[in-house]
């Protein structure tokens, strides 16, 4: 038998019999993790709130047989602004779905991913960023942390570092401008301005400090957030129910 302690975020719940649960924690250390919750529906007080979905919890593990089981726990952070409104929900469980399919065959916690999880949530509970702004933070930084960050620094064939208006192909990542870009060649190219090349350079580059410190008009917050939607789909190679589902209650 083996005690670990770990802090972590609850991304999925799943009730087991009358009493009992199962969590699906990111950790810090370990990655995804599935922990067993022995009567879950008796437990009172702050053990309710820390195992529940959204919850950034510490939590004390027993493992036995490759399996974890809730020794106790002591919650951090609740995010109950997010029970208040669906989009948000809807929002929150999307970035879930994406940690959960990325992470379940990776060994080992990401602390960057842990630390762009915890500041959506916390953004999005508390209305301080727009839903849009967040969606294309989290969906562009997500997979810069996970290797697969796009090459925007310039046109991949000469180089030039901004023009009034350059192409990025999302299916291979790469940018375009020009006078360099064959019409026709890249199916999946976008055109865009210099204010939504600085958006992504920023989602990719800044520092976490300056990460979601930046304003785009909403014409160019449209072109961002079909950008990076679009590439994270195109390079996971799926979509997702969640965001289908937040679309839907979006419209």
């Amino acid at each position: 038998m083996l005690l670990i302690t770990v802090s972590g975020i609850v991304i999925r719940e799943r009730s087991v019999g009358e009493q009992d649960k199962f969590i699906d924690i990111y950790t810090d250390k370990c990655g995804l993790i599935e922990v067993s919750v022995k009567g879950a529906k008796k437990i009172t007080g702050a053990g309710v709130s820390a195992t529940q979905l959204f919850a950034y919890s510490k939590f004390c593990l027993t493992k036995r047989r490759d399996r974890y089981y809730i020794n106790s726990v002591e919650p951090v952070r609740i995010f109950y602004g997010l029970r208040n409104d669906l989009c948000k929900l809807s929002l929150a469980s999307y970035f879930s779905e994406v940690i959960a399919y990325a992470s379940h065959d990776v060994q080992g916690g990401n602390a960057e991913i842990m630390r762009l999880f915890l500041n959506c949530l916390h953004y999005l509970s508390d209305s301080a960023r727009s839903e849009r702004q967040l969606k294309s933070i989290f969906e562009l930084r997500f997979m810069t942390e996970c290797g697969m960050m796009p090459a925007v620094v310039g046109c991949s064939e000469c180089g030039t570092y901004l023009r009034d208006r350059m192409y990025f192909v999302i299916s291979e990542g790469t940018l375009y401008c020009s006078d360099c870009f064959e019409p026709g060649e890249h199916k999946t190219a976008v055109c865009i301005t210099k204010s939504v090349l600085c958006a992504v350079r920023h989602i990719v580059f800044a520092d976490f400090d300056r990460l979601f410190n930046f304003k785009v008009s909403d014409a160019s917050m449209d072109v961002l957030g079909f950008i990076t939607e679009q590439y994270i789909i195109e390079h996971l190679g799926r979509t997702f129910k969640t965001l289908d589902f937040y679309h839907d209650i979006t419209k």
